[in-house]
């Protein structure tokens, strides 16, 4: 081979140590050794994350902020105080009895309840606010039979029936109203009291309101059963109440909560773009280096054989190493041999021809590579 072939490439060769190069060596170490460190630096230099690393730590982040900033809003919107609210409540009603001869008489008489047939109720349930609020009010009528022992009136028993189940009081302007007429058949009592007919018994028709959980009585009509000359008991209701209601509250606790929340969402809301970008950019687009490696693999892929596991040489050759990847390929037509490539890391390979005592090498490193190498291999 020509001396002269050669004369733009940078050989190593190795010889033996001589006894002075070691103690040059020992000379080097001892000054390194004297320098001084920053440990913070040095720490620096030695963490590397990488992509993987990346991606689950801002993965990780995100889902905390995204959850500090939920339950931050959470706390915004259930942060409530108990506001009390004054109102004025009605229930008044209007009633028919009609009797078996099929005749009706009007309100306020006396009767003969052994012969009445049906009763009608028709109620009006009115609530006026001093404020529009939001309550959850619902109403029932319901029929109440008891019996009540005719010599000290203590009540032998009591039975309900729903005649209109629970519904929902509709909203109007400041307050809520309903309407609701029901028919009492007294035919359907006989069975209820047969047995105790020669007590006091009575069917008591009332309007119940649920509000906050609890059921009252606000309107009724109580009917004896099976008297005569009896007159009906009617209660009415109009008065003043105070409701307490559940109320979203702003203050500097619901402020603050509320600013924190939006500054964790867009913080999340950021780091979730970046992610996005950086996946998108590794997965989808090489770099100039990674393109170029390509480029030169898929261009000369019949003449290249790949180390999986790296390459390690296990003789002593010496090292030539070359400036691109056309020379290494000429050495490699007049040897007759195949390319090696070998990827050393994710920024660094290497592609190399071996003969017998020497070792042609070429180095492709991220660092060093420039726009303007691109373009070269591009353009061949």
């Amino acid at each position: 081979m020509n001396d002269d072939k050669f004369k733009f490439v940078e050989v190593e060769v190795l010889d033996e140590p001589s006894e002075n190069s070691t103690e040059v060596k020992k000379e080097e170490i001892v000054k390194e050794e004297k320098k001084d460190i920053n440990p913070i630096t040095d720490l620096t230099k030695k963490f590397y994350f990488s992509f993987e690393a990346r991606i689950i730590i801002s993965v990780v982040a995100i889902l905390m902020l995204f959850a500090g900033g939920c339950f931050l809003g959470y706390k915004v919107i259930n942060h409530t105080s108990i506001q009390k609210v004054k109102y004025v409540e009605s229930c008044d009603f209007s009633y028919q009895v009609c009797m078996k001869n099929s005749t009706c008489a009007p309100e306020n008489s006396r009767y003969n309840t052994s012969d009445i047939n049906i009763v009608k109720v028709a109620f009006k349930y009115n609530a006026e606010y001093e404020e529009k609020i939001n309550v959850d009010t619902k109403y029932a009528v319901v029929v109440l039979m008891r019996s009540y022992n005719k010599k000290d009136h203590s009540l032998l028993f009591e039975k309900r029936l729903d005649m209109v189940p629970s519904k929902s009081i509709s909203s109007v302007s400041k307050g809520y109203l309903a309407n609701e007429i029901v028919t009492c058949n007294f035919e359907m009592f006989k069975e209820v009291f047969k047995d105790n007919l020669d007590d006091d018994n009575e069917v008591e028709i009332g309007f119940f309101v649920d509000e906050n959980n609890e059921s009252r009585k606000v309107a009724s009509l109580t009917v004896p059963y099976f008297k005569d000359n009896a007159e009906l008991t009617k209660i009415s209701t109009n008065n003043e109440r105070l409701a307490e209601v559940k109320v979203n509250v702003w203050d500097t606790y619901t402020l603050l909560y509320g600013l924190f929340a939006s500054a964790l969402t867009i913080v999340s809301l950021i780091l979730i773009y970046k992610t996005t970008r950086l996946v998108l950019k590794v997965t989808n687009n090489k770099n100039e280096y990674e393109s170029a490696v390509a480029s030169v693999l898929k261009q000369y892929d019949s003449i290249i054989v790949v180390a999986r596991d790296g390459y390690e040489s296990l003789e002593e050759r010496e090292i030539v190493k070359l400036d691109s990847i056309e020379e290494l390929v000429k050495i490699r037509d007049e040897l007759n041999k195949p390319i090696i490539f070998s990827k050393v890391n994710n920024v660094k390979c290497e592609f190399l021809v071996e003969d017998e005592k020497i070792l042609y090498k070429h180095v492709m490193k991220e660092a060093d590579f420039t726009e303007d190498d691109k373009n070269k291999l591009e353009n061949k």
